[in-house]
């Protein structure tokens, strides 16, 4: 399958959801991809949830920022 088709494919999936949710994990941080993944969920115009991980997580508030969540990380969750 190429780069195209699985654009497509996750293109098409992505757009049949209701509310679709987008996960980035730690290794967008660490390979210093999370403004790319930020552009790429602004392409979708998704809301953003940042989830922090670490003690040095940073992010920029933007459009459609809906807030933090920190129950996991405080032991609330």
């Amino acid at each position: 399958m190429g780069l195209e088709a699985l654009v497509e494919a996750a293109a098409e999936l992505l757009n049949k959801a209701v509310k679709p949710v987008l996960v980035g994990g730690q290794k967008i941080w660490v390979t210093k991809a999370c403004d790319d993944f930020v552009e790429f969920i602004d392409g979708f115009g998704y809301v953003v949830l940042v989830i922090p991980s670490t003690k040095r997580y940073e992010f920029k508030i933007r459009y459609g920022f809906i807030g933090w969540s920190v129950g996991a990380t405080l032991g609330y969750a």
